[in-house]
């Protein structure tokens, strides 16, 4: 049924009396708007599939209707660890309006996903397309649900299919690049923060950083590696834990920008001068990153060239193209937060 048409009110009024709620409380869990609990949730679902109510995005291309909306689907995390991804959004916008496509953003818990949230979403706004931000992986049932329904889709986390594409950073050569910079200042007592785990992003900036480290006979230490959750909070906790199982660690490498800040801070309160005593090098290139004291050297992936590349593969998919996947390289951004290694 089309969103808006005088049959998806009637659908809603029935799936309302056959249940015996209010019209409006079926529309809000229709259209996954929070204030439902999980159980009426359900029970409109289930009846809603009763009565064939959840569109198809391919019946909606057979009736040939086009709506000029493309989805930006984002996950829910605390928001201080969500604003790498919060920084793509203008740039993303910006691409789609300038193929005349308008963009309206939805947010998902990632962890706990509703059942077909992105059918409801397709339903209710009639979708031609989706773009889901970073962490959406390819097992995550968000992008199975994609998949499924053969929207064509653009994600950033290597997902493809005939009617999916991604556009993936070249994140282990981003760790790769990192580790170097700071081999080649000298620093062999280099300590790791994590982000999340269970990611690519995060396992493939490691391996890079890894295997720059083998290049010079270094295996990396568990004792050298803790774990973040992409937030400053999590940062400051990871490196004093680091300084204070290895105080001979004299160099840092953070998974993102905000968890380097973070761990900044955290040295400085301890008294430890950033880069006199320990270096720090970051991820992303986020724009606070240069406000840091001192201005963090930090791995960028330009966020327009992400945005370009994901909106010409939209493209591509909306004419039919096969999905594929686009690389994007990382730069080295020098500020003053890695500095020689002096002699013990």
């Amino acid at each position: 049924m089309t969103a808006g048409s005088a049959d998806q009110r009637t659908a809603i009024r029935d799936i309302a009396g056959a249940l015996g709620l209010s019209a409006s409380t079926v529309s809000r869990a229709l259209n996954g708007v929070y204030g439902v609990n999980e159980e009426t949730r359900r029970l409109v679902r289930d009846k809603a599939e009763e009565l064939g109510y959840i569109p198809h995005y391919g019946a909606k291309q057979l009736v040939g209707k086009s709506s000029q909306l493309v989805g930006v689907i984002m996950p829910e995390f605390e928001f201080e660890a969500s604003s790498g991804f919060v920084f793509l959004l203008p740039a993303i916008q910006r691409e789609l309006q300038r193929i005349g496509k308008d963009a309206i953003f939805f947010s998902v818990p990632f962890s706990r996903y509703p059942p077909k949230r992105l059918s409801y979403f397709i339903g209710s706004r009639g979708l031609d397309a989706c773009v889901a931000l970073p962490a959406f992986h390819g097992g995550h049932p968000l992008m199975e649900e994609a998949l499924e329904l053969g929207i064509p889709c653009v994600n950033f986390e290597g997902v493809t299919g005939p009617r999916c594409s991604s556009v993936v950073a070249d994140d282990y050569q981003g760790g790769y690049l990192a580790a170097k910079r700071l081999l080649e200042e000298g620093h062999r007592h280099i300590g790791h923060i994590r982000g999340p785990s269970g990611l690519r992003i995060c396992a493939e900036r490691y391996e890079g950083f890894r295997d720059a480290l083998r290049e010079y006979g270094i295996e990396h230490s568990e004792e050298l590696l803790e774990g973040g959750d992409f937030s400053g909070t999590s940062g400051a906790r990871a490196a004093a834990a680091l300084i204070d199982r290895r105080p001979d660690m004299t160099a840092l490498f953070c998974a993102n920008d905000l968890m380097a800040a973070g761990a900044i801070q955290a040295l400085s309160q301890m008294g430890i001068a950033v880069p006199d005593r320990v270096s720090v090098c970051g991820y992303d290139g986020d724009t606070y990153s240069a406000y840091t004291v001192p201005p963090l050297t930090t791995i960028r992936h330009s966020r327009d060239l992400y945005a370009e590349k994901a909106v010409v593969l939209l493209q591509e998919l909306l004419a039919g193209r096969q999905g594929r996947t686009e690389k994007v390289p990382p730069t080295m951004l020098e500020r003053q937060s890695i500095g020689r290694r002096h002699a013990d």
